[in-house]
């Protein structure tokens, strides 16, 4: 597998890491109505979650790779250490996180 499909893999695990509890709040609550035109508020915020998500994979990757330079990753190794990243940046730094 490639480094690409790692690198997404890993981004995709951190993404659900920090989706689910929130998108498990969201859902409980219904969706407030926007005043403004246009997109809603919290399109942009996700787009900021996104970017970290990225940059959180470039991370795990680059010091996974620094590491073990020719292990083989699959998918689904990649998608946990993306989750396990997530997760320990939320008990590393749990001022960060909070929403």
């Amino acid at each position: 597998m490639n480094d690409w499909v790692v690198y997404f893999g890993i981004a995709l695990g951190v993404l659900v890491a920090v989706l689910y509890p929130v998108l498990k709040g969201y859902i409980q609550k219904d969706f407030g109505p926007t005043a403004a035109p246009g997109l809603p508020p919290w399109v942009a915020k996700y787009a900021r979650l996104f970017v970290f998500c990225l940059l959180s994979a470039l991370i795990v990757m680059a010091v996974f790779r620094a590491a073990k330079p020719d292990v083989k990753i699959t998918f689904w190794v990649a998608i946990v250490m993306g989750f396990g990243y997530e997760a320990t940046v939320e008990k590393v730094f749990p001022s960060l996180t909070k929403f």
